[in-house]
């Protein structure tokens, strides 16, 4: 209050949802209903209230406001944008509503009973603890009178509406708000209730209480007492009846009939004939504003059809879209669906809502909600909702499921004892969807525990993904199953996991998991490196397997790339060259397309095919790349040229390059010309004062040096052989090719006998394999390529009188001069 004495209402937000206050000095009696788009507010108190504040509030949720003096207290009528629901909070003295699309905290439900004080006169009332006053209130709009019962909190309210003979019942937030049909309806107050009455007595019998319809007004969507009887009634009769009735009935009555037999086949869970006959009736007759039961009843049958997206259409229409129930309905169908998280939000406080509806109802909404709490780890909450059975009971065929729930509860606040036993108790019932759930439970407490090495519960996965399929149970299980084959190395039995799972339950998000899983998996074993330990064989069927998790972009090309250098190491070059050509073709453009186009051409190369080596490199030509690549280029491009015959092209590509690469494929390129003097000297310019160093020469270098000294041997340079051997023969006299490199060099070597033999093996040992070497080591982006040549026979230009392809394998003199370069040439062989 302000200086004044006047309350000031104080306007705030949350959210979408407009908040106003009302901070009285004392508690006020209050009450709060809608009337379609007008907001009614009404206070025990002649206080006066100061609204100015909502002229300040610029969301327009409030299009107008008038406060209205009544003999007691005075009502504030709010006229909203469309309609709105009310949530009313009491703290204390202060009054606040919250005006919003949904109900943030419902009220508790009041409920309307018969009260016959004498046979001749029959009353009804409202158990209502303390009412504070009557109040009756002329509708501006409607023009009709409503009587207003205020009272102290906690918010108390009717849920729907109920319509009898002489009067009807409104929704409210709070308070009891009555729309009299009789013009001598009195309305008196107790300490616990509201007594209705007539002078003559009411026109209403016990069954009209609960809303059984009679023709003269309209029943609860799910009556309690009707629901019960057709549950217990003998099928064929009342089935029969109820037909007989719809068809019978007069057109003005059809509808009612017709859905009087749908309630029929709900209670007895016929779902899908419920469905049927709603679909009727509601073709024939649209549903108006004020009785939206049929919409309700056909997302029931909907739901349990498992329907969802066409039972929230209907709990989305209009004419439902206010209705006190359609907030649990819609949270009923959410965690049908999965949407655990907004089926909690909506369900978390649907034990005090649902208890107008029937038992069997309030079973199944009260289990989603526990479900949907337990789903979002919210055990608190779903303990509470447990205890609802405690009084509800448990129907024989829920026993299983209420026993999972309860385990998984007992499992989320750390009780493992007593949730193994629930699980168990589910187990017990031997078969059903629950029972398959609870050994799944069970196994996987189990594990966690201890109780289990993982090959056992691997088994009890197996064993129950094999009996049993189809829902939500089995796609847990696979998930699992595959987690636990990733974790013990059995990578293709987790793929086929995901194989399974895509094809039981494509749009599941469990499947989605699994599938993430599984490709994350696919990304360690073939792009971390985890897969290198696998033998190279196993490892490419499995990616040819299930190559469809392979990534899109950049990381997918890599993986393809180091797939290409596991299929080159196990002498796969026409699938390595297949894969990479299909990158260059499809996949890649510039510079990255030039790099892997270099990868390509070494393939071919490799594989004998420097024409098609050849035509990568053309085909991929670009300037927009660094000068390392294009050097290298060049070097792939020159060794292509040469091997198709065309060295002096070749000597030409690389003629401005540089380096020990350089050079080496500069003596090839000479030596298939049979430019025997130049291709020596350029290799002992490639090894320059090597003589010098006292480390031993290397295999490879001791290949190099014997084919520089037969290249002098063969263009009878004297004076260069004389020389070369001075260098190099106190080297070559400790190693396996000592007596090839005296053979080589002697006086007049290429007319010794033994000389045909030592340059026949040295002109069959291909360099390729040098060449690549070299250029990894200068150039390591080439790729983790086989460095073992691939001969298909001697190069060309072999020395003269040595024929292509031919290796003497005629026993020499020992010591046998030529024994090292073959054993060479046999490590060359292709694998």
């Amino acid at each position: 209050m302000d200086s004044t004495g006047a309350v000031q209402m104080q306007v705030g937000r949350q959210a979408d949802s407009l908040i106003l206050s009302f901070p009285f000095s004392v508690a006020t009696p209050t009450a709060v209903f809608n009337r379609a788009d007008a907001l009614w507010v009404v206070f025990d108190t002649r206080a006066k209230i100061d609204i100015a504040a909502l002229g300040r509030d610029r969301s327009g949720t409030v299009q107008s406001a008038a406060l209205m003096a009544l003999p007691d207290g005075q009502a504030l009528r709010l006229k909203l944008e469309r309609p709105r629901l009310a949530t009313v909070r009491i703290d204390g003295a202060t009054v606040s509503l919250v005006v919003g699309d949904q109900v943030m905290e419902a009220p508790r439900p009041l409920a309307l009973v018969r009260n016959p004080s004498s046979q001749s006169k029959i009353t009804a009332a409202v158990p209502f603890d303390d009412p504070r006053a009557v109040h009756r209130i002329v509708d501006p709009e409607a023009g009709d009178t409503l009587v207003v019962v205020t009272g102290l909190g906690p918010p108390r309210g009717f849920m729907q509406p109920q319509d009898y003979v002489e009067f009807g019942v409104l929704p409210s937030s709070h308070g009891v708000v009555l729309q009299p049909v009789a013009d001598d309806l009195t309305v008196e107050l107790g300490t616990d209730r509201i007594t209705i009455a007539r002078p003559a007595g009411l026109a209403v019998s016990a069954s009209d209480m609960v809303g059984r319809r009679t023709g003269l007004f309209r029943p609860a969507v799910f009556d309690p007492q009707l629901w019960g009887f057709d549950r217990e009634a003998e099928y064929e009769p009342r089935r029969r009846l109820l037909i007989n009735a719809a068809a019978e009935a007069l057109e003005t009555r059809r509808t009612g009939a017709r859905m009087d037999l749908a309630r029929f086949y709900l209670a007895r869970e016929m779902y899908a004939e419920a469905k049927g006959v709603i679909d009727v009736a509601l073709a024939d007759e649209r549903p108006g504003a004020d009785d939206p039961a049929g919409l309700f009843m056909r997302a029931l049958a909907n739901i349990m059809l498992d329907r969802i997206p066409e039972a929230l259409k209907d709990l989305s229409n209009p004419i439902v879209a206010s209705h006190p129930d359609a907030q649990i309905w819609r949270g009923f169908a959410a965690a049908k669906q999965g949407n655990f998280s907004d089926a909690n939000e909506k369900l978390r406080t649907v034990e005090s809502s649902v208890s107008t509806l029937p038992i069997q109802l309030q079973r199944l909404i009260l289990a989603e909600a526990v479900r949907a709490a337990v789903e979002v780890k919210n055990f608190a909450v779903a303990q509470n909702l447990l205890h609802a059975f405690e009084t509800l009971g448990i129907d024989k065929d829920m026993e299983a499921r209420i026993a999972v729930l309860a385990g998984q509860v007992a499992e989320g606040v750390g009780r493992s004892g007593d949730a193994l036993a629930d699980y168990r108790l589910a187990v017990a019932t031997l078969t059903g969807p629950d029972a398959a759930k609870g050994r799944l439970r069970e196994a996987v407490l189990r594990y966690h525990l201890g109780d289990l090495k993982r090959t056992e519960v691997i088994s009890d996965l197996e064993e129950l993904t094999t009996v049993w399929r189809g829902d939500e149970t089995e796609i847990e299980a696979l998930q699992l199953l595959a987690r636990l084959y990733t974790q013990e190395g059995r990578y293709r039995d987790a793929f086929h996991v995901m194989r399974t799972a895509l094809s039981a339950h494509p749009n599941s998000d469990l499947t989605r998991r699994i599938q993430e899983e599984a490709a994350s998996t696919f990304d360690t074993l073939f792009l971390a490196g985890k897969g290198d330990a696998m033998p190279a064989v196993d490892a490419l069927g499995l990616f040819y397997d299930f190559r469809e998790l392979t990534p899109i972009g950049r990381r997918g090309d890599e993986m393809i790339r180091r797939l290409a250098d596991r299929l080159v190491s196990v002498d796969l070059l026409d699938q390595a060259a297949e894969l990479l050509q299909h990158q260059v073709d499809h996949r890649l453009q510039g510079a990255a397309r030039a790099q892997v186009a270099t990868r390509l051409a070494i393939v071919y190369l490799m594989n004998r095919k420097p024409d098609r080596a050849l035509a990568t490199m053309r085909a991929t030509q670009t300037t927009n790349i660094a000068t390392e690549l294009r050097n290298q280029r060049l070097l792939i491009e020159g060794r292509a040229l040469s091997d198709v015959g065309r060295p002096d092209l070749a000597i030409e590509v690389i003629a401005n390059l540089d380096g020990r690469e350089a050079q080496r494929l500069r003596a090839d390129i000479l030596w298939s010309a049979k430019r025997w003097q130049a291709a020596a000297e350029q290799i002992e310019m490639m090894y320059g004062e090597r003589w010098r160093d006292w480390q031993p020469h290397s295999e490879p270098e001791r290949a190099d040096l014997l084919r520089a000294a037969i290249g002098y041997a063969l263009a009878e340079d004297a004076l260069g052989l004389d020389r070369f051997r001075e260098k190099y023969v106190a080297k070559m006299a400790d190693g396996p090719d000592r007596r090839a490199f005296e053979v080589a060099t002697a006086p007049r070597a290429a007319n010794a006998p033994e000389f045909a033999a030592v340059s026949r093996m040295v002109a069959a040992t291909d360099t390729l394999d040098s060449f690549l070497r070299d250029l990894r080591t200068r150039y390591p982006e080439t790729g983790a390529f086989s460095a073992d040549p691939q001969p298909a026979g001697p190069p060309a230009g072999g020395p003269p009188g040595v024929p292509p392809g031919t290796q003497s394998r005629a026993p020499l003199a020992d010591p046998d001069p030529t024994a090292s370069i073959r054993s060479r040439k046999v490590m060359a062989v292709r694998r």
